[in-house]
């Protein structure tokens, strides 16, 4: 609301296959459906692997060579939600949160590398019996579930990525980068990610 209220466009579905760069500057953005060229500055928001695709990395001021940790999110539908809370931390369970959606619940596991190559079952027969040992919760009691492996979720802040992280400012006069992933002074977080559209959205106007 706020975006279109302001004169803004939201598309949906609508791949960016390339950015055409001449004299220093973006051009044009080509789209599976569109060629976008009535602009005055871009902000990719977009995760390290696609920026990669997108930009050449001599035009990026820092390096984009991550190593990942995955997180796994588990999504439940019980016949009842007995849960009154928001969310829930668990103490030496290998579930580490889980969330209170109303229609269902999510359980969130993080650093979750050695999920990755487990089955559906494999991985639901852990959290059913997690669920049963510390809310209660009988297996018989699930009635659908769906399971999100994210392999790449959060960037390893080592020392080498640290000290690599690319900057807002690219080598492109009006293109700029946002995301987590991006040279914010703090982790891969949700926190980053939103400084890192503060940051982004402050340079435009500085120009």
């Amino acid at each position: 609301n706020f975006i279109e209220g302001n004169g803004g466009e939201i598309i949906l579905s609508n791949r960016v296959d390339k950015l055409i760069v001449e004299n220093s500057s973006v051009k044009e953005i080509v789209t599976a459906k569109h060629v976008y060229n009535e602009f005055d500055f871009v902000i990719a928001a977009l995760p390290p692997s696609a920026v990669n695709k997108l930009i050449p990395e001599d035009l990026i001021n820092g390096k984009i060579d991550f190593t990942y940790s995955s997180i796994l999110n588990v999504h439940i539908w019980l016949k009842e939600n007995p849960f009154s809370e928001e969310y829930y931390g668990l103490l030496n369970s290998p579930v580490h949160w889980v969330f209170n959606k109303g229609t269902h619940i999510n359980l969130v596991i993080s650093d979750a590398d050695y999920l990755m190559d487990k089955n559906n079952d494999e991985i639901m027969n852990m959290c059913t019996g997690e669920l049963r040992k510390y809310c209660g919760i009988k297996p018989d009691e699930v009635i659908d579930y769906k399971i999100l492996k994210e392999k790449r979720a959060t960037i390893v802040p080592s020392i080498d990525s640290v000290y690599s992280r690319p900057s807002v400012k690219t080598k492109v006069n009006n293109l700029f980068l946002a995301g987590d992933w991006t040279d914010t002074g703090l982790p891969s977080t949700v926190e980053s990610a939103a400084k890192s559209g503060r940051v982004a959205a402050e340079t435009v106007i500085s120009h």
